[in-house]
């Protein structure tokens, strides 16, 4: 019993860090998916972007509770948050595969 206790746990230790990765990937995913629907719903009511960060603050304060990570001047937002932000907001709205119209 306590040489299968000792595989499980070696098991796990080695697991732990490709499951906190996986799962702080998700994390960025949710909130990226969140910020392309609500912007999606903001065009149709004619709002902006900040409607949409509001709406999904949410996703906003889980990434961020992730990622402890702070710099100075960065609003209080993580890295990783910022990064997402950045990405989807960008400086013309959302990205959007295929060819341009």
């Amino acid at each position: 019993m306590p040489a299968r206790a000792a595989a499980l746990v070696l098991l796990l230790l080695a697991l732990g860090p490709e499951a906190r990765a996986a799962a702080f990937d998700d994390l960025k995913a949710d909130l990226a998916t969140c910020l392309r629907f609500e912007l999606e719903g903001a065009r149709a009511q004619r709002a902006g972007a900040g409607d949409a960060v509001r709406r999904c603050a949410v996703e906003i304060e889980r990434l961020d509770r992730a990622d402890p990570r702070r710099l100075r001047g960065d609003q209080g937002l993580s890295p990783s948050t910022r990064s997402v932000l950045r990405s989807v907001l960008g400086s013309g709205g959302p990205r959007r595969s295929g060819p341009a119209r």
